[in-house]
């Protein structure tokens, strides 16, 4: 949960302890220290139903570095299936979750941007910037393997850069991994 939520709720508890303390002074003529003790007492119950959500960000978190090492995992077979020519695997494995939602999505479904929003870690925005790129070259480079044969030019089918990409992205998933523990 962001702090802008947690903030967001504990403002609602708030307003809540105030109606309902303002509420039940005006109906029952609480003296001013009754209902300061009732404010109080609701404002110190806002605080502790904010901490279990505090837990649940460790654990949103935990979720997204495995949601990540899940893609660390698929983008590990990339480079021994483009030397095997399997360009389909290569482009199911970019285009299908989870390594799609790390740049073929949009933000909105970016796990790395969810952890940097957690994390308050700014670095991790540039990071997700870089892995997209070379995930979105590994895939283009691979989409033009596929045409070689048919379009106009050498004819070469390009191995290394896809490869040179993939790996790139794998090092761009270790370290914003790393960071994501600091």
């Amino acid at each position: 949960m962001t702090r802008q939520t947690t903030t967001t709720t504990l403002f609602s508890i708030a307003l809540c302890v105030l109606f309902t303390t303002t509420s039940a002074w005006s109906a029952s003529k609480l003296s001013r220290r009754e209902l300061f003790h009732a404010a109080v007492s609701g404002a110190a119950a806002g605080v502790a139903l904010a901490v279990p959500q505090a837990s649940n960000a460790a654990s949103d978190i935990d979720i997204l570095v495995e949601e990540l090492l899940a893609s660390k995992s698929k983008i590990q077979e990339i480079p021994d299936l483009l030397q095997a020519k399997d360009w389909e695997k290569v482009r199911s494995i970019l285009k299908t979750p989870p390594v799609n939602k790390l740049w073929n999505l949009g933000d909105s479904q970016n796990p790395v941007l969810k952890l940097a929003k957690e994390t308050d870690n700014v670095d991790l925005f540039e990071l997700k910037d870089e892995l997209a790129y070379n995930l979105q070259m590994a895939d283009e480079l691979t989409y033009n393997n596929v045409f070689v044969y048919f379009q106009p030019g050498d004819g070469k089918i390009k191995i290394k850069e896809p490869t040179q990409a993939a790996r790139k992205a794998l090092e761009d998933l270790d370290q914003i991994i790393t960071e994501s523990k600091n």
